[in-house]
């Protein structure tokens, strides 16, 4: 009795001692290593040219021997650059002449430069203020239809709307001058009070300014 008493005693002191249990370790993922800092890469912005300086009229004159060849480099761009435009260009002696018809500079029965007119002065004018040794003189013509006064004041009217173009587009308004010669120097030759769209036209002579 004894014997199993003490037997019991032991029991219920191993069963009275804390037990202590292993737990499997927990699992912590490995620390990426720091990412370096990301800057945005700098944005491009493209130089602001510098202003073009244009020569004051009367400075930079052609001699004879250097004309010819400055005035064949501008013919070439500038016949280049108005391919398809409608308008002609002509190289008499060490001259150019640019033909345009009103119908395409203008607005339909108008003084004021259509868009694709504008288009076309400011292509002559991207060209023309490269060469500053050059004078610009813009003439305006009509056909004979209509009171001759009124085609006088209407071709002038014109041939100052290009002039004004050419300058705002940054040629010198020294090396520019604009006539109105309304039904005179007919390209087609008409009788009087004809309506002719040949002849209601501008034309733009390119000069060189000469030494002597």
């Amino acid at each position: 009795m004894r014997k199993a008493f003490v037997l019991c005693a032991l029991a219920l002191a191993a069963c009275a001692q804390p037990q202590h249990y292993s737990y499997p370790p927990t699992y912590e993922a490995p620390m990426a290593p720091p990412q370096p800092r990301q800057t945005p890469p700098p944005t491009y912005t493209a130089p602001t040219p510098p202003p073009r300086s244009v020569k004051p009229f009367g400075v930079g004159l052609l001699t004879a021997k250097s004309v010819g060849g400055y005035i064949d480099s501008e013919e070439r761009e500038l016949r280049a650059d108005l391919r398809g435009s409608g308008v002609g260009v002509s190289r008499p002696g060490d001259a150019i002449t640019l033909l345009v018809r009103d119908d395409v500079l203008f607005q339909r029965d108008s003084t004021t430069l259509s868009v694709r007119g504008a288009q076309i002065v400011s292509a002559i004018a991207a060209v023309a203020g490269k060469y500053d040794s050059t004078v610009l003189t813009v003439n305006g013509y009509t056909d004979t239809a209509g009171p001759p006064d009124r085609n006088m004041q209407v071709s002038q009217q014109r041939a100052d709307a290009i002039a004004h173009a050419l300058a705002a587009a940054g040629i010198d308004a020294h090396r520019i001058s604009a006539h109105g010669l309304g039904a005179t120097h007919l390209k087609i030759p008409t009788g009087p009070d004809a309506s002719e769209p040949r002849n209601r036209r501008i034309e733009i002579l390119i000069t060189p300014k000469m030494v002597g």
